[in-house]
This record gives structure tokens, C-alpha cells and sequence, in this order.
């Protein structure tokens, strides 16, 4: 904890030190010029983007190289509005989403220019935050479940990331996508055969009288929606009784979860959340051609894990995924305070389940969205410990970790990569 002080105390007279001499930039205002082309950039055509925090601003970094070496917000870094979550949309843009629950958020994107260096786009104009994405086809879906039984609504939007042309918004009834009496609350977006599928779980959303709006019914039921581009329903896919809902999720935002594969299989993974562990967590698969989900197929990671439940899944190909464990057994939950700081490795095909243990840093005190170099077979996340936050690759081959480059920063939100050919 002393040396965790003194490394904060050393970082922010840097950081005042910069301000001093001009190396960060605002207008007179306070906000940020996210314009960039003013050389945050390797020059490169192909660069890995850092997204990163201090204790009030939040900036976007590069590197060539993520194995090793170190880089700085100190003077390197482009600040950015607000503390946003991330999505890359593919290796052409990184978009930021400030969120502010029910209200409009911010939402910007970053691309690398024929200069190799970061250029921020116009602001998209957005009536709501955002919870969830996905890609399908060449536009990015991004959605607003309102957890109001009085507001029974989910509003989506469709961004271009090459144009930045925005559709919508569009609005889902979600009493009536729900259909049993509660509301749909949408946590996961995917294509599949030139449809999006919606997972959801669905929630009284305060009719009840509760002070959570996440109660439901339903925690051991697995939801997805299949709708046309033209976000139409076409039918609904229900399991009930072998694990819970789709859900990635943590507050209100939801990630991963419908995961499709090279033969063009479905799978769906479930934390098993809020069930009292009346379920387990676990895979359900949806063959390729079928609309629904193959009885016959279930991998119980609750019981190949020793008791343990999944929170995100990150695909690196042949049906291998790195999971993002809860880390003590039994729990699964949307809360914060939850410890997800465990890892594990899997063929779904297979069945086999294996622990991810050597490299992995001690006393893990925040994990950022990771990149997926599926080439490689690696996943890349952003780890806080109690010095500045490391990048560390996990190896899906062999399920270890290893150390890459170090930030000089409090925290990492986001690693990716952008290109500019």
C-alpha cells in the first residue's frame, strides 16, 4: 500500500509538472481538443491504442509494440471528454460512449490517419448512453434498455463506422418482446446468417414495488431475439432450467455472450447471474441453419471449473475461448463490488476447461476491455495492480500470461489496435 502511494504521489507531480510546461492542452473551457493529427501517433500504419485514466482526465495512447517497454499519458497522451467506455469497431475507429444512465451521453470516435496518427471524428448525436453493441455487416448496432415498467422501451441506433452515418433511433416494446409478464433488458448484440440476435433477460423493472429493478422471475431462463436488419422481430429462442440469462454484464453494461463460430454454429454462454446458484453457469449451442438451441449440448462450466461461474468470453478461433472468471466459487452477480479477477481457457467441442495460473499478477485491482489478436491466438488485457497498470497477454496455446508494456497511469480502460490501410 506504501509503495502503491508513493508511485501515485510520483505520477502526479509528472502530470503537474506537463501542465505546467504546456504539454497537455485544453481550451480556456476545460474541454479537451480531440481534434488530434498533432502527433499522438507511432506514424505507423498499424498501431495498438491505449485508452487511460488519471484521477480526473482520461487520454488515448500508442505503441508499436505491446510486449514490453513503457508509455506515458505524461505529455504523450490525447485527453478525451469524459470517462467513457470503449468499443472498437473493427481496426477502423475507436468509438467512446460516456454514459449517463436514461440521459444522452457522449459519443466520439478516433481513427488513425494516412499520417499515423490519432484524429478524433465529429460527435455523434445520440439521444441516449449506450449498454450494449455488436457489429453486423458494416454497421454497428448500439442499444438503451430502459429498466422503467412505466418506460417499456429499448432504443436502438445503427452507426456506419466508415461513413459515420447514424440511423434511428428505433424503438423495441420491451413488455411485449418479453412476453411473460416482465421486461426485456438486452445484453448482448451479434449477427448470425445476415440476422441480429438480441440476447435479454427480463426484469420487473420496478412494478414490483422492489428498489431493484433487476428482479425477475426468470434468472433461470436463456433469451435471444432474432430480428431482421430492419429490427422486425422474427421469432424468439427460449431454454429454460439448464443455466441463466445472457449476460456479460456489470451495472447496467452488457458484453459478450452470443458467440458464433467458423462452421457456423451459435454459442451462448451464461453467467448464471442472481440465480442462488439454482442453476449453473454455462454453454448452450445453437446449430448451424436451426433457430433454436440443441438439447443435446450443454457444457456446465460451473462444474468443470470446480465451482466457479464465467463473466465474459473473448473467441480466439477453432472453438477456443479465454474466459473471465468470477473468482470465488458460487458467485455471479451485476454488482460491482463482485471480484471477476480469475481466468480460464476452453475448447467448447470438446468440453475442456483449463485454469489460466502461470503469469497471471497477484492482488488484481481492475481489469480494462482486452484486445483480441485471434491470429495469435492471445488475448490482451489491461491489469491494475498496486503500481501503474501492465498489459499482460494471455496465451490461449498453453493458458499462460505474460507481463507486456507498462502505463504510466492510473488505470486502463481499453487496449486495441487501429489501422489506417
Amino acid at each position: 500500500m506504501m509503495m502503491n502511494m508513493i508511485l501515485r504521489k510520483k505520477f502526479y507531480f509528472s502530470l503537474a509538472i506537463a501542465a505546467t510546461l504546456g504539454l497537455t492542452s485544453c481550451s480556456d473551457d476545460d474541454t479537451p481538443d480531440t481534434s488530434g493529427g498533432d502527433g499522438v501517433g507511432t506514424g505507423s500504419p498499424e498501431q495498438y491504442v491505449i485508452a487511460a485514466t488519471s484521477e480526473e482526465n482520461s487520454y488515448l495512447l500508442t505503441t508499436d509494440d505491446i510486449s514490453q517497454g513503457q508509455v506515458s499519458i505524461v505529455g504523450d497522451g490525447l485527453q478525451v471528454v469524459g470517462t467513457p467506455s470503449w468499443y472498437f469497431y473493427n481496426e477502423l475507429a475507436a468509438y467512446s460512449f460516456v454514459y449517463r444512465q436514461g440521459d444522452p451521453g457522449t459519443t466520439q470516435s478516433f481513427i488513425l490517419n494516412q499520417e499515423g496518427e490519432l484524429e478524433g471524428r465529429n460527435e455523434i448525436d445520440l439521444q441516449v448512453s449506450i449498454q450494449s453493441r455488436g457489429i453486423v455487416g458494416d454497421e454497428m448496432f448500439v442499444q438503451f434498455s430502459s429498466r422503467n415498467y412505466e418506460e417499456p422501451v429499448a432504443t436502438f441506433y445503427k452507426i456506419n463506422g466508415e461513413t459515420q452515418a447514424v440511423s434511428g433511433p428505433f424503438s423495441i416494446d420491451t413488455e411485449a418482446l418479453a412476453d411473460n409478464g416482465e421486461y426485456a433488458y438486452i445484453t448482448d448484440i451479434a449477427e448470425y446468417n445476415n440476422q441480429v440476435l438480441v440476447g435479454y433477460r427480463t426484469i420487473k423493472a420496478g412494478e414490483d414495488g422492489s428498489d431493484s429493478a433487476f428482479n425477475s422471475d426468470f434468472n433461470d431462463h436463456t433469451f435471444i431475439a432474432v430480428f431482421n436488419q430492419d429490427l422486425e422481430l422474427q421469432e424468439r429462442i427460449e431454454d429454460s432450467g439448464r443455466t441463466g440469462v445472457v449476460a456479460g454484464q456489470q451495472r447496467s453494461q452488457g458484453e459478450t455472450g452470443i458467440e458464433p463460430v467458423e462452421n457456423g454454429d451459435v454459442y451462448v454462454f451464461s453467467s448464471a447471474i442472481d440465480t442462488d446458484g439454482e442453476v449453473p453457469s454455462g454453454v448452450l449451442r445453437i446449430n448451424d441453419g436451426t433457430t433454436e438451441f440443441d438439447q443435446d449440448y450443454f457444457f456446465n462450466i460451473t462444474e468443470a471449473s470446480g465451482g466457479y461461474n464465467l463473466y465474459r468470453t473473448y473467441y480466439v478461433g477453432e472453438n477456443t475461448f479465454v474466459l473471465r472468471m468470477f473468482s470465488e466459487q458460487g458467485e455471479a452477480s451485476a454488482t460491482p463490488n463482485v471480484s471477476r479477477n480469475r481466468f480460464a481457457v476452453v475448447n467448447v467441442e470438446d468440453q475442456t476447461f483449463d485454469w489460466v495460473e502461470a503469469g497471471v499478477p497477484s492482488e488484481i485491482a481492475g481489469i480494462g476491455e482486452p484486445f483480441i489478436d485471434a491470429a495469435a491466438n492471445e488475448v490482451v488485457f489491461p491489469i491494475e495492480t498496486n503500481g501503474n497498470p501492465q498489459l499482460y497477454i494471455l496465451n490461449a496455446d498453453n493458458a499462460t500470461m505474460s507481463a507486456g508494456t507498462e502505463v504510466e497511469a492510473v488505470s486502463i480502460s481499453a487496449i486495441g489496435r487501429l489501422s489506417n490501410e
